[in-house]
């Protein structure tokens, strides 16, 4: 059944073993998502007023998480390349319930750090490096189809979690949702991962040399191959400025509008159209794959990128184009999650794709962990953004060449 799932070259769109496989990964991506990522910061809020603790020393907490999610990548890799993900990703979605129930107990910073240190160890296994590395061991050349299905359905988390987290909270208190959440976690989550990956292809099957886990063969084989390729290195730059330029949106976005005068109600129909037009440029992605292979989709990406910050430049509350921004800057996020995906099997190979892809992930974290301080500093030049968004622009055009220059070298 595993064998004839990977080798068949029916289209993932008519296959309906392969399809369902995907799906209900997906669903397990969209729950693990909108609780443990898009979750946290519903939570500020009541736990300000309840604790008297800062947004900063809230949010340090979830940088903490993101900086685990780097730092653990490479390992997570490393152990789905060798024995695959059902029982690691069973058991990261059980850490992340436990963590989960133990969140809403909580009565010290101190503890909410070590729940949220803890729940990103669970998310550099659960979340989608790890479903990609299975999508792409399992499907083999369809592994583009699969990519674009889970992103396409789990681009839908903020959208449905952060408007239930908030009814939740609404209807009981935070430590009830907590312990709700957890619950959900554990019975959707645990379940799809333990039985639903028992068909997944494990890359590393019959082989007998211990593997390397917390550390990299430099001397010989893929990873070793790779890291003196310097396609490897072009790639993650493109995306670690990728995670850079995402970070320093996503933090600073509205005290941006703010300062060029927006009201609030428009700065947040203006936010809300980032999701949609992710899922839209997923979409077209799936539309046209036929034309658009993964190098073209990578260059209307970075083009995409440099449009919407063109726009942002140009923004203001006479002129609408605030409205515009998202369309592009949306559309970029969302086919660039579908270029990450496919990255190191498309330019590098498919060996050790796990190890490698969590190499990958490590930089993104350490740029989505770091840019929002450093975005900061920027802003204290000219006590305006107008500097920031010099240095995002730059670091998006930086993105887009560095892509150019890794297809450049593959072709060479």
């Amino acid at each position: 059944m595993q064998q004839a799932m990977h080798l068949s070259e029916t289209s993932l769109w008519r296959d309906y073993r392969a399809m369902s496989f995907v799906i209900w990964l997906s669903i397990a991506q969209t729950v693990s998502w909108g609780i443990m990522f898009y979750g946290f910061a519903v939570f500020i809020k009541p736990l300000t007023a309840e604790f008297d603790w800062s947004k900063a020393e809230i949010t340090g907490a979830f940088t903490l998480s993101l900086l685990m999610v780097g730092l653990f990548s490479v390992s997570a890799g490393s152990v789905l390349d060798r024995f695959g993900g059902r029982w690691l990703m069973t058991g990261a979605s059980a850490l992340g319930a436990a963590l989960l129930f133990i969140a809403a107990q909580i009565e010290t910073l101190t503890a909410y750090y070590a729940v949220w240190i803890g729940l990103g160890l669970a998310m550099a296994t659960t979340l989608y490096p790890s479903g990609f590395a299975v999508l792409v061991a399992t499907l083999g050349t369809r592994a583009r189809q699969g990519v674009t299905l889970m992103t396409l359905i789990a681009g839908f988390a903020s959208t449905v979690f952060i408007p239930l987290i908030s009814l939740l909270i609404d209807m009981v208190d935070w430590r009830d949702s907590f312990t709700l959440l957890g619950a959900m976690l554990l019975v959707t989550c645990v379940p799809i991962h333990a039985y639903v990956l028992r068909l997944e292809r494990v890359p590393g099957a019959g082989q007998t040399v211990r593997p390397r886990i917390f550390s990299i063969d430099l001397k010989s084989g893929p990873v070793a191959d790779a890291l003196r390729n310097p396609v490897l290195w072009w790639i993650a730059l493109c995306f670690t400025a990728n995670s850079f330029v995402m970070a320093g949106v996503t933090v600073h976005i509205i005290p941006l509008m703010l300062e060029r005068g927006f009201a609030m109600a428009t700065i947040v129909a203006t936010i809300a159209l980032i999701g949609p037009m992710q899922v839209a440029g997923r979409i077209a992605v799936t539309i046209f794959e036929r034309w658009l292979d993964f190098r073209k989709a990578g260059l209307i990406s970075g083009i995409f990128l440099l449009l919407g910050f063109a726009l942002l430049f140009q923004a203001r509350p006479d002129n609408n184009l605030n409205y515009l921004f998202p369309i592009f800057y949306g559309g970029s996020l969302g086919i660039i999650t579908i270029v990450r995906a496919l990255a190191v099997p498309e330019l590098i190979g498919s060996q050790a794709y796990g190890a490698l892809n969590g190499l990958l992930g490590l930089a993104s974290s350490l740029a989505l962990a770091a840019t929002p301080v450093l975005v900061s500093w920027v802003w204290l030049i000219g006590q305006s953004y107008t500097a920031p968004l010099f240095l995002l622009s730059a670091v998006a055009l930086g993105s887009l060449l560095s892509f150019i220059l890794a297809v450049k070298k593959v072709r060479s």
